[in-house]
Protein backbone atom coordinates (compact mmCIF):
# COMPACT_ATOMS: atom_id res chain seq x y z
CA UNK A 1 0.00 0.00 0.00
CA UNK A 2 1.37 3.12 -0.77
CA UNK A 3 1.70 6.08 2.02
CA UNK A 4 3.35 9.62 2.08
CA UNK A 5 5.29 9.27 5.30
CA UNK A 6 8.54 8.77 3.01
CA UNK A 7 7.62 12.21 0.79
CA UNK A 8 10.12 14.74 1.81
CA UNK A 9 7.78 17.46 3.80
CA UNK A 10 7.38 21.15 4.45
CA UNK A 11 10.62 21.68 6.47
CA UNK A 12 12.51 19.36 4.23
CA UNK A 13 11.39 21.51 1.01
CA UNK A 14 12.93 24.66 2.89
CA UNK A 15 16.04 23.04 3.57
CA UNK A 16 16.52 22.01 -0.17
CA UNK A 17 15.73 24.92 -1.60
CA UNK A 18 18.03 26.72 0.45
CA UNK A 19 20.87 24.35 -0.15
CA UNK A 20 19.91 24.91 -3.79
CA UNK A 21 19.74 28.53 -3.88
CA UNK A 22 23.66 28.79 -2.03
CA UNK A 23 25.05 26.12 -4.08
CA UNK A 24 23.61 27.69 -7.34
CA UNK A 25 24.86 31.62 -6.25
CA UNK A 26 27.07 32.02 -9.22
CA UNK A 27 26.11 29.13 -11.45
CA UNK A 28 22.51 30.81 -11.37
CA UNK A 29 20.84 28.40 -13.72
CA UNK A 30 16.89 28.70 -13.71
CA UNK A 31 15.09 27.18 -11.09
CA UNK A 32 11.16 26.24 -11.26
CA UNK A 33 9.65 25.65 -8.31
CA UNK A 34 5.83 24.66 -8.46
CA UNK A 35 2.79 24.44 -5.98
CA UNK A 36 0.02 22.18 -6.47
CA UNK A 37 -3.27 21.78 -4.91
CA UNK A 38 -6.16 19.18 -6.12
CA UNK A 39 -9.31 20.65 -6.68
CA UNK A 40 -12.57 19.82 -5.57
CA UNK A 41 -10.84 17.91 -2.88
CA UNK A 42 -12.97 17.74 0.34
CA UNK A 43 -15.83 16.10 -1.86
CA UNK A 44 -13.47 13.04 -2.53
CA UNK A 45 -13.18 12.98 1.26
CA UNK A 46 -16.77 13.07 2.31
CA UNK A 47 -16.90 9.86 -0.26
CA UNK A 48 -14.54 8.15 0.72
CA UNK A 49 -13.68 8.89 4.65
CA UNK A 50 -10.69 10.40 5.78
CA UNK A 51 -9.21 7.55 7.23
CA UNK A 52 -7.90 6.33 3.91
CA UNK A 53 -7.57 9.19 1.94
CA UNK A 54 -4.24 9.67 2.66
CA UNK A 55 -3.21 6.63 0.38
CA UNK A 56 -5.25 8.14 -2.29
CA UNK A 57 -3.08 10.88 -2.14
CA UNK A 58 0.13 8.89 -2.45
CA UNK A 59 -1.48 7.58 -5.85
CA UNK A 60 -1.70 11.18 -6.35
CA UNK A 61 1.44 12.12 -5.49
CA UNK A 62 3.08 9.53 -7.70
CA UNK A 63 1.45 10.96 -10.59
CA UNK A 64 2.71 13.65 -10.03
CA UNK A 65 6.57 12.79 -9.45
CA UNK A 66 6.11 10.66 -12.85
CA UNK A 67 5.07 13.49 -14.78
CA UNK A 68 8.26 15.42 -14.08
CA UNK A 69 11.93 15.15 -15.12
CA UNK A 70 14.10 12.93 -13.34
CA UNK A 71 16.35 14.85 -11.40
CA UNK A 72 13.10 17.14 -9.48
CA UNK A 73 12.42 16.78 -6.04
CA UNK A 74 8.69 16.58 -5.38
CA UNK A 75 7.12 17.16 -1.74
CA UNK A 76 4.13 16.78 -0.15
CA UNK A 77 3.06 19.85 2.30
CA UNK A 78 -0.15 18.17 3.91
CA UNK A 79 -3.27 17.57 3.25
CA UNK A 80 -3.87 18.24 -0.93
CA UNK A 81 -0.81 20.38 -1.12
CA UNK A 82 2.27 19.19 -3.17
CA UNK A 83 5.86 21.22 -4.38
CA UNK A 84 7.93 20.28 -7.17
CA UNK A 85 10.83 21.78 -7.43
CA UNK A 86 13.20 21.39 -11.20
CA UNK A 87 16.87 22.63 -10.15
CA UNK A 88 18.06 22.97 -13.28
CA UNK A 89 15.70 23.64 -16.18
CA UNK A 90 14.34 25.90 -18.82
CA UNK A 91 10.89 28.42 -19.03
CA UNK A 92 9.95 25.93 -22.34
CA UNK A 93 10.27 22.98 -19.90
CA UNK A 94 8.79 24.33 -16.85
CA UNK A 95 5.39 25.02 -19.19
CA UNK A 96 5.61 21.67 -20.60
CA UNK A 97 5.70 19.88 -16.98
CA UNK A 98 3.06 21.66 -15.21
CA UNK A 99 0.75 20.35 -18.59
CA UNK A 100 2.24 17.01 -18.67
CA UNK A 101 1.46 16.99 -14.43
CA UNK A 102 -2.50 18.66 -15.05
CA UNK A 103 -2.97 15.94 -18.49
CA UNK A 104 -1.83 12.86 -16.13
CA UNK A 105 -3.39 13.72 -13.16
CA UNK A 106 -7.12 14.24 -14.87
CA UNK A 107 -7.03 10.27 -16.07
CA UNK A 108 -9.23 8.11 -14.07
CA UNK A 109 -8.27 6.60 -10.77
CA UNK A 110 -9.59 3.46 -9.27
CA UNK A 111 -9.56 3.41 -5.88
CA UNK A 112 -10.86 0.95 -3.75
CA UNK A 113 -12.81 -0.50 -6.52
CA UNK A 114 -14.29 2.73 -7.93
CA UNK A 115 -13.17 5.01 -10.39
CA UNK A 116 -12.58 8.62 -9.55
CA UNK A 117 -11.67 11.60 -11.19
CA UNK A 118 -9.70 14.48 -9.70
CA UNK A 119 -8.09 17.81 -11.27
CA UNK A 120 -5.30 20.05 -10.42
CA UNK A 121 -4.34 24.00 -10.17
CA UNK A 122 -0.80 24.70 -10.72
CA UNK A 123 1.30 27.94 -10.07
CA UNK A 124 4.79 28.12 -10.75
CA UNK A 125 7.91 30.30 -10.72
CA UNK A 126 10.88 30.46 -12.93
CA UNK A 127 13.47 31.93 -11.01
CA UNK A 128 15.62 34.03 -10.65
CA UNK A 129 12.86 35.58 -13.14
CA UNK A 130 10.15 35.13 -10.92
CA UNK A 131 11.65 34.94 -7.23
CA UNK A 132 15.00 35.62 -5.22
CA UNK A 133 14.60 33.46 -2.48
CA UNK A 134 13.06 30.57 -0.54
CA UNK A 135 10.47 32.76 0.72
CA UNK A 136 9.58 34.41 -2.55
CA UNK A 137 9.40 31.35 -4.50
CA UNK A 138 6.73 29.62 -2.54
CA UNK A 139 5.28 32.50 -1.96
CA UNK A 140 4.66 33.82 -5.85
CA UNK A 141 4.08 30.45 -6.83
CA UNK A 142 1.03 29.80 -3.77
CA UNK A 143 -0.49 33.41 -5.44
CA UNK A 144 0.00 32.02 -9.30
CA UNK A 145 -1.88 28.63 -7.70
CA UNK A 146 -4.66 30.75 -5.97
CA UNK A 147 -5.02 32.95 -9.30
CA UNK A 148 -5.53 29.18 -11.11
CA UNK A 149 -8.57 28.20 -8.27
CA UNK A 150 -10.03 31.57 -8.64
CA UNK A 151 -10.26 31.44 -12.37
CA UNK A 152 -11.60 27.99 -13.45
CA UNK A 153 -9.11 25.45 -11.26
CA UNK A 154 -8.04 22.55 -13.81
CA UNK A 155 -5.00 24.12 -15.04
CA UNK A 156 -1.61 26.18 -14.49
CA UNK A 157 -0.39 28.93 -14.80
CA UNK A 158 3.24 31.37 -14.10
CA UNK A 159 2.99 33.99 -11.90
CA UNK A 160 3.08 37.53 -12.66
CA UNK A 161 3.35 40.79 -10.63
CA UNK A 162 0.28 41.98 -11.27
CA UNK A 163 -1.17 38.73 -9.08
CA UNK A 164 0.42 40.25 -6.31
CA UNK A 165 -1.12 43.58 -6.74
CA UNK A 166 -4.15 42.00 -6.88
CA UNK A 167 -3.55 39.98 -4.13
CA UNK A 168 -2.61 43.24 -1.78
CA UNK A 169 -5.42 44.89 -3.35
CA UNK A 170 -7.73 42.30 -1.73
CA UNK A 171 -5.36 42.40 1.33
CA UNK A 172 -5.52 46.17 1.77
CA UNK A 173 -9.45 46.36 1.39
CA UNK A 174 -10.28 43.31 3.79
CA UNK A 175 -8.32 45.21 6.22
CA UNK A 176 -10.27 48.73 5.93
CA UNK A 177 -13.65 47.22 6.09
CA UNK A 178 -13.75 47.88 9.80
CA UNK A 179 -12.01 51.83 9.32
CA UNK A 180 -14.12 52.54 6.38
CA UNK A 181 -17.39 51.59 8.61
CA UNK A 182 -16.14 53.71 11.64
CA UNK A 183 -14.76 56.44 9.31
CA UNK A 184 -17.64 56.67 7.28
CA UNK A 185 -16.05 56.03 4.18
CA UNK A 186 -19.71 54.09 2.98
CA UNK A 187 -22.24 56.22 1.32
CA UNK A 188 -25.08 55.55 -0.43
CA UNK A 189 -26.94 56.81 -3.74
CA UNK A 190 -30.11 56.36 -4.96
CA UNK A 191 -31.38 55.43 -8.89
CA UNK A 192 -34.80 56.51 -9.44
CA UNK A 193 -37.58 53.83 -10.16
CA UNK A 194 -40.03 55.07 -12.55
CA UNK A 195 -43.99 54.87 -13.78
CA UNK A 196 -43.54 54.70 -17.20
CA UNK A 197 -47.17 55.65 -18.19
CA UNK A 198 -46.90 58.84 -16.23
CA UNK A 199 -43.02 59.58 -15.74
CA UNK A 200 -43.34 59.70 -12.09
CA UNK A 201 -40.27 58.73 -9.91
CA UNK A 202 -42.25 56.24 -7.37
CA UNK A 203 -39.03 54.67 -6.16
CA UNK A 204 -35.44 54.34 -4.97
CA UNK A 205 -32.92 51.73 -5.10
CA UNK A 206 -30.23 52.05 -2.56
CA UNK A 207 -26.63 51.58 -4.28
CA UNK A 208 -23.66 51.18 -1.68
CA UNK A 209 -20.58 53.13 -2.66
CA UNK A 210 -16.78 53.23 -0.47
CA UNK A 211 -14.69 56.30 -1.06
CA UNK A 212 -11.27 55.34 0.33
CA UNK A 213 -9.26 57.67 1.44
CA UNK A 214 -5.94 56.17 -0.25
CA UNK A 215 -7.53 54.37 -3.35
CA UNK A 216 -10.51 56.38 -4.49
CA UNK A 217 -13.96 55.04 -5.49
CA UNK A 218 -13.68 51.03 -5.25
CA UNK A 219 -16.14 49.37 -7.74
CA UNK A 220 -19.03 47.65 -5.73
CA UNK A 221 -18.64 44.29 -7.62
CA UNK A 222 -14.88 44.24 -6.40
CA UNK A 223 -15.70 45.27 -2.82
CA UNK A 224 -18.81 43.50 -1.92
CA UNK A 225 -17.95 39.97 -3.00
CA UNK A 226 -15.06 40.24 -0.58
CA UNK A 227 -17.10 41.07 2.35
CA UNK A 228 -19.18 38.36 1.59
CA UNK A 229 -16.37 35.87 1.51
CA UNK A 230 -15.08 37.82 4.66
CA UNK A 231 -18.26 38.28 6.70
CA UNK A 232 -18.25 41.58 6.77
CA UNK A 233 -21.29 41.64 4.47
CA UNK A 234 -23.44 41.35 8.05
CA UNK A 235 -22.41 44.61 9.31
CA UNK A 236 -21.73 46.75 6.08
CA UNK A 237 -25.23 45.46 4.85
CA UNK A 238 -27.02 46.60 8.26
CA UNK A 239 -25.34 49.87 8.11
CA UNK A 240 -27.43 49.75 4.19
CA UNK A 241 -30.75 49.05 5.47
CA UNK A 242 -30.43 51.30 8.69
CA UNK A 243 -29.07 54.45 6.92
CA UNK A 244 -31.55 54.20 3.87
CA UNK A 245 -34.82 53.19 5.93
CA UNK A 246 -34.12 56.65 7.66
CA UNK A 247 -33.48 58.14 4.17
CA UNK A 248 -36.43 56.57 2.84
CA UNK A 249 -38.83 57.76 5.87
CA UNK A 250 -37.75 61.70 6.39
CA UNK A 251 -39.08 61.54 2.38
CA UNK A 252 -42.21 60.19 3.30
CA UNK A 253 -42.38 62.44 6.15
CA UNK A 254 -41.27 65.51 3.73
CA UNK A 255 -44.63 64.59 1.63
CA UNK A 256 -42.85 62.55 -1.33
CA UNK A 257 -45.00 60.49 -2.96
CA UNK A 258 -43.08 57.17 -2.89
CA UNK A 259 -44.09 53.59 -2.69
CA UNK A 260 -40.61 51.19 -2.96
CA UNK A 261 -37.40 51.15 -1.35
CA UNK A 262 -35.37 48.68 -2.91
CA UNK A 263 -32.02 47.50 -1.13
CA UNK A 264 -29.36 44.91 -2.52
CA UNK A 265 -29.41 41.86 0.69
CA UNK A 266 -26.95 38.96 -0.07
CA UNK A 267 -27.87 35.36 0.65
CA UNK A 268 -25.19 35.37 3.45
CA UNK A 269 -27.38 38.26 5.18
CA UNK A 270 -30.11 35.88 5.35
CA UNK A 271 -28.35 33.00 6.67
CA UNK A 272 -27.99 34.88 10.02
CA UNK A 273 -30.47 33.28 12.04
CA UNK A 274 -31.39 36.95 13.39
CA UNK A 275 -31.79 38.88 9.98
CA UNK A 276 -35.51 39.13 9.97
CA UNK A 277 -35.88 40.20 13.94
CA UNK A 278 -32.66 42.57 13.32
CA UNK A 279 -34.23 44.00 9.97
CA UNK A 280 -37.63 44.55 11.94
CA UNK A 281 -35.67 46.32 14.34
CA UNK A 282 -34.16 48.75 12.07
CA UNK A 283 -37.83 49.56 9.97
CA UNK A 284 -39.04 50.02 13.45
CA UNK A 285 -36.50 52.47 14.50
CA UNK A 286 -36.57 54.44 11.40
CA UNK A 287 -40.89 54.58 11.41
CA UNK A 288 -40.96 52.70 8.04
CA UNK A 289 -43.67 50.44 7.43
CA UNK A 290 -42.28 47.49 6.15
CA UNK A 291 -44.63 47.07 3.23
CA UNK A 292 -42.34 49.87 1.51
CA UNK A 293 -39.02 47.51 1.72
CA UNK A 294 -38.20 45.62 -0.87
CA UNK A 295 -35.07 43.08 -0.82
CA UNK A 296 -33.43 42.20 -3.87
CA UNK A 297 -32.02 38.75 -4.25
CA UNK A 298 -29.46 38.87 -7.26
CA UNK A 299 -30.48 35.94 -9.54
CA UNK A 300 -27.61 33.89 -9.44
CA UNK A 301 -27.49 33.16 -5.63
CA UNK A 302 -31.85 32.22 -5.81
CA UNK A 303 -30.36 28.64 -5.91
CA UNK A 304 -29.33 28.64 -2.22
CA UNK A 305 -33.03 30.03 -1.41
CA UNK A 306 -34.32 27.08 -0.03
CA UNK A 307 -32.05 27.45 3.54
CA UNK A 308 -33.09 30.81 3.91
CA UNK A 309 -37.31 30.24 3.28
CA UNK A 310 -38.15 30.97 6.88
CA UNK A 311 -36.23 34.40 6.97
CA UNK A 312 -37.96 35.19 3.97
CA UNK A 313 -41.05 34.06 4.83
CA UNK A 314 -40.74 35.99 8.40
CA UNK A 315 -39.96 39.23 6.80
CA UNK A 316 -43.14 38.51 4.19
CA UNK A 317 -45.28 38.00 6.93
CA UNK A 318 -44.75 41.58 8.58
CA UNK A 319 -45.00 43.08 4.74
CA UNK A 320 -41.58 43.14 3.42
CA UNK A 321 -41.47 42.38 -0.53
CA UNK A 322 -38.59 40.25 -2.27
CA UNK A 323 -37.19 41.07 -5.76
CA UNK A 324 -35.07 38.65 -8.01
CA UNK A 325 -32.61 40.72 -9.23
CA UNK A 326 -30.73 40.69 -12.68
CA UNK A 327 -33.46 38.35 -14.19
CA UNK A 328 -32.21 36.05 -17.15
CA UNK A 329 -28.59 36.51 -16.33
CA UNK A 330 -28.54 33.46 -13.40
CA UNK A 331 -30.19 30.64 -12.03
CA UNK A 332 -33.90 31.09 -11.18
CA UNK A 333 -35.88 28.80 -11.68
CA UNK A 334 -39.83 28.62 -11.70
CA UNK A 335 -39.98 26.49 -8.45
CA UNK A 336 -38.13 29.55 -6.89
CA UNK A 337 -40.43 31.61 -8.62
CA UNK A 338 -43.46 30.21 -7.53
CA UNK A 339 -42.81 28.86 -3.75
CA UNK A 340 -40.36 31.72 -2.73
CA UNK A 341 -42.49 34.52 -2.46
CA UNK A 342 -41.14 36.76 -5.15
CA UNK A 343 -43.19 40.03 -5.57
CA UNK A 344 -40.89 41.75 -8.50
CA UNK A 345 -39.12 40.76 -11.67
CA UNK A 346 -36.30 42.91 -12.47
CA UNK A 347 -35.17 42.49 -16.39
CA UNK A 348 -31.22 42.67 -16.83
CA UNK A 349 -29.95 45.79 -17.99
CA UNK A 350 -28.12 43.37 -20.90
CA UNK A 351 -31.74 42.19 -22.32
CA UNK A 352 -32.83 46.00 -22.53
CA UNK A 353 -29.49 47.36 -24.22
CA UNK A 354 -29.99 46.24 -27.62
CA UNK A 355 -33.98 45.48 -27.45
CA UNK A 356 -34.87 47.78 -30.73
CA UNK A 357 -32.35 45.84 -33.14
CA UNK A 358 -32.36 42.72 -31.21
CA UNK A 359 -34.90 39.76 -32.14
CA UNK A 360 -33.61 37.23 -29.69
CA UNK A 361 -33.75 39.75 -26.66
CA UNK A 362 -37.43 40.97 -27.81
CA UNK A 363 -38.11 37.29 -27.55
CA UNK A 364 -36.73 36.85 -23.88
CA UNK A 365 -38.06 40.08 -22.55
CA UNK A 366 -41.43 39.18 -24.23
CA UNK A 367 -41.30 35.66 -22.22
CA UNK A 368 -40.39 37.09 -19.11
CA UNK A 369 -43.54 39.82 -19.19
CA UNK A 370 -45.76 36.96 -19.80
CA UNK A 371 -44.55 34.95 -17.12
CA UNK A 372 -44.42 37.77 -14.84
CA UNK A 373 -48.14 38.32 -15.91
CA UNK A 374 -49.33 34.74 -15.25
CA UNK A 375 -47.51 34.75 -12.18
CA UNK A 376 -49.07 38.45 -11.14
CA UNK A 377 -45.44 39.83 -10.17
CA UNK A 378 -44.37 42.78 -10.42
CA UNK A 379 -41.81 43.93 -13.73
CA UNK A 380 -38.56 46.48 -13.81
CA UNK A 381 -36.34 46.81 -16.91
CA UNK A 382 -32.56 48.05 -15.67
CA UNK A 383 -30.83 49.84 -17.71
CA UNK A 384 -32.55 51.83 -19.94
CA UNK A 385 -30.65 54.60 -21.33
CA UNK A 386 -31.90 55.77 -24.46
CA UNK A 387 -34.89 57.60 -25.39
CA UNK A 388 -35.55 54.76 -28.05
CA UNK A 389 -35.24 52.40 -25.28
CA UNK A 390 -37.87 53.81 -23.29
CA UNK A 391 -40.48 54.38 -26.18
CA UNK A 392 -39.80 50.44 -26.98
CA UNK A 393 -40.72 49.98 -23.48
CA UNK A 394 -43.79 52.20 -22.85
CA UNK A 395 -45.56 50.22 -25.27
CA UNK A 396 -45.00 47.09 -23.92
CA UNK A 397 -46.68 45.97 -20.15
CA UNK A 398 -43.66 46.65 -18.41
CA UNK A 399 -44.80 49.35 -16.22
CA UNK A 400 -41.64 50.52 -13.91
CA UNK A 401 -37.85 51.33 -15.31
CA UNK A 402 -34.60 52.47 -13.92
CA UNK A 403 -31.65 53.62 -15.82
CA UNK A 404 -29.25 56.94 -17.17
CA UNK A 405 -32.64 57.34 -19.33
CA UNK A 406 -34.42 59.09 -16.34
CA UNK A 407 -31.55 59.35 -14.14
CA UNK A 408 -27.99 58.05 -12.72
CA UNK A 409 -27.53 57.13 -8.95
CA UNK A 410 -27.46 60.18 -6.65
CA UNK A 411 -27.50 61.42 -3.45
CA UNK A 412 -29.83 61.61 -0.87
CA UNK A 413 -30.52 65.37 -1.44
CA UNK A 414 -30.76 65.33 -5.03
CA UNK A 415 -32.86 62.41 -5.09
CA UNK A 416 -35.05 64.25 -2.92
CA UNK A 417 -35.08 67.29 -5.53
CA UNK A 418 -35.91 64.55 -8.78
CA UNK A 419 -38.74 62.91 -6.56
CA UNK A 420 -40.10 66.57 -5.83
CA UNK A 421 -39.45 67.50 -9.53
CA UNK A 422 -40.81 67.06 -13.16
CA UNK A 423 -41.61 63.69 -13.94
CA UNK A 424 -39.07 61.56 -16.53
CA UNK A 425 -40.17 61.84 -20.44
Amino acid sequence: MQNLAAWPKRDDLYSYLDNLLLKNIEQNPRIAVFILNLDNFRELCELFGYRNIEEYLAQVGKIIRDACPINSYAAWLGSDEFAVVIPETTTEQAQLTAAKICQNVTQPIVFYERRTYITVSIGYVVAPEDAHDRYEMLKNATIAMNWVKKHGKNGFTRYEPTMSEQVNRKLTLVNDFSVALADNQFFLQYQPQVNVSTGAIIGAEALLRWHHPRLGLIPPLEFIPLAEETGYIHSIGEWVLRNACRDFSSWLKAGLMLERLAVNVSIIQLQKHDFAQRLLKILDEAELDPAYLELEITEGQTIDLPQVRPQIEQLRNHGVRFAIDDFGTGFASLNHLRYMGFDTIKIDKAYIHNIITNNRDQVIVNSIMNMATLLQLGLIAEGVETYDQWQYIRQTSIKEVQGYYCSPPVDKEKFELLAAGESCR
